[in-house]
């Protein structure tokens, strides 16, 4: 029996950076944390977010994404010492994705506003950090709790299965494929040498 997995993609601004994202099994949500807010912003991506402020994402485990271009065109920051890696493209300055500074805890969250057609993403299950919203936001079905015990899940079978290994954003050593680069003030360029 032949089974055909549904994919997505992943497209930066410019269309220089492109993933191949297989959807199934990813949990889809809303933060509303002021460094999430503040890496978009910081971007100049922040249209991207919500009208509560807050920045849809899209957590898969790692193996569901690979690069069919511009993998040599990325960066990544932190906004905080204890927070997660965030990358982005050098070419556009789009906002990609957040991991860990390691990839042994396989952990994969994509910007949701850059894939090129929303009907293949699950609906937003989830929206975690409500306090920095700006103003009430729509119920959903599950907080931080569930988004944890869902990302908990995901992280064993990638584990189990080996899949961890092939984190896009990691090369074959377990090293970030990219530098990292401070992230400068809003309204300037980040520098990616």
């Amino acid at each position: 029996m032949l089974v055909l997995m549904v994919t997505t993609t992943w497209t930066c601004n410019c269309g220089d950076v492109v993933l191949d994202v297989t959807p199934k099994g990813g949990t889809r949500v809303v933060c509303y944390c002021e460094s999430c807010r503040g890496f978009v912003a910081r971007l100049g991506a922040d249209s991207i977010l919500d009208d509560w402020g807050g920045n849809d994402l899209f957590q898969v485990a790692p193996e569901a994404a690979v690069f069919m271009s511009g993998a040599d065109k990325l960066a990544w920051t932190k906004m905080t010492d204890k927070g997660p890696a965030r990358w982005f493209t050098t070419c556009c300055k789009t906002p990609l994705a957040n991991t860990l500074e390691t990839r042994t805890v396989p952990f994969l969250t994509l910007q949701s506003a850059y894939f090129d057609t929303q009907d293949d993403l699950p609906p937003i299950e989830i929206r975690v950090s409500k306090s920095g919203a700006k103003g009430r936001v729509p119920k959903s079905n599950g907080g931080m709790g569930r988004l944890l015990r869902q990302f908990a899940v995901r992280s064993l079978k990638s584990r189990i299965t080996g899949g961890w290994r092939r984190n896009p954003l990691f090369d074959g050593a377990g090293q970030p494929i990219a530098a990292q680069v401070p992230l400068p003030a809003s309204g300037s360029t980040p520098d990616a040498r």
